[in-house]
């Protein structure tokens, strides 16, 4: 899917209600379902970066017979 598609598709399901979009969630009554704040995306993007360094560390460690 191409960026402008994404974002359009995202515009689409940010203007519409949780009605509209989805379930809620049984306990909370809170969507099921939600956008991560720029924040939890940054702290995910961070992780990933993190665990990708370690992963390819650790293949390199195994391959050198450590």
């Amino acid at each position: 899917m191409g960026e402008q598609t994404r974002w359009q598709r995202r515009k689409e399901l940010e203007d519409k209600t949780v009605e509209q979009v989805g379930e809620t969630h049984p306990e909370s009554g809170e969507p099921a379902v939600r956008w991560l704040t720029s924040e939890e995306l940054d702290e995910l993007r961070r992780d990933m970066a993190e665990s990708s360094a370690w992963m390819r560390a650790e293949l390199k460690r195994r391959r050198a017979g450590g």
